[in-house]
């Protein structure tokens, strides 16, 4: 049986991103998987984006990859937090992934092949999505929910910064990865994805493609 040690702090730190993500949707999959060293999940929660927390761990036994719920994961850390750190694959019963159209866990990032990334300052990003959100908030007050998401999808699909959507660095700000101060971050691209690496975590997400054009006569 494979078990998974952590340190009951880097337990606590995952905890919290979980439960930030159970306040929108419990029923939340989450990916989990590991290597010998580490310890970490994928989660696509309602903002067309995938996330990805990882911290050092001891795994013993076989490399997992499993689909779980988010509240399964949240308790197997809560008990690992509140213990000796253990959570076995056990705690982790396994789940099926809902099919959808939106970002899913069931198809994962490129591991390499990621183009140079380029830096910036955590709290600067942070002011551009504190601006973008009091932006939907004035327009989108007293407009039909239709109305709303057609200025939802304008703000947050629109480029952020070094070709990341907005969506993007909400969805890292909403979850605690993107805070006012003077951490580093980075972006890079791979095609059509595009990934926000912070010292919190990873945000991905993917942009429709350019079609060609062509002129009809």
């Amino acid at each position: 049986m494979t078990t998974i040690v952590l340190d009951p702090a880097e337990a606590r730190a995952l905890m919290a991103v979980c439960r930030r993500q159970l306040s929108w949707d419990a029923r939340l999959p989450a990916r989990v998987v590991t290597t010998a060293t580490a310890f970490g999940f994928y989660t696509a929660p309602p903002l067309d984006v995938l996330v990805f927390t990882a911290v050092p761990a001891d795994v013993q036994g076989d490399g997992i990859d499993t689909v779980t719920s988010l509240s399964s994961l949240t308790l197997a850390l809560e008990q690992a937090a509140d213990g000796d750190g253990s959570i076995a694959v056990t705690q982790l019963p396994a789940i099926s992934i809902p099919v959808t159209a939106a970002m899913s866990v069931a198809i994962l990032p490129p591991a390499d092949d990621w183009q140079m990334p380029m830096h910036a300052v955590a709290g600067d990003l942070a002011a551009r999505v504190d601006l973008a959100v009091v932006d939907f908030e004035a327009r989108a007050k007293g407009v039909p929910p239709a109305a709303q998401e057609a200025i939802a999808k304008e703000i947050w699909d629109a480029n952020a910064w070094a070709g990341v959507p907005m969506r993007t660095l909400h969805a890292a700000r909403k979850l605690g990865m993107l805070g006012n101060d003077s951490a580093k971050v980075s972006a890079a691209t791979n095609g059509d994805w595009r990934r926000l690496a912070t010292r919190r975590g990873q945000v991905f997400s993917r942009v429709a493609p350019r079609l060609p054009l062509r002129v009809v006569r």
